[in-house]
């Protein structure tokens, strides 16, 4: 019973070891997600800098508005 019973953890700690080596190793599909990940974040970035952008210039309109209706 001791010996089928460290057999089993020998077999289960191989296994385990084999899917963590497994996974070290990125294939063409994890590479292509992570570059569809870093462009989304990129064109995230852009939309965010195009917002501050968009602001400033409605704040200087609004400036400008403001001087020549006083």
């Amino acid at each position: 019973m001791f010996t089928l019973r460290n057999l089993l953890i020998a077999v289960l700690f191989g296994c385990l070891s084999i899917g963590v080596l497994a996974c070290e190793k990125k294939g063409p599909a994890e590479k292509a997600g992570e570059k569809i990940d870093q462009t989304v974040e990129k064109a995230g970035d852009k939309m965010e800098e195009a917002g501050e952008a968009v602001k400033e210039t409605a704040e200087e309109a609004k400036e400008e508005v403001k001087e020549k209706t006083e």
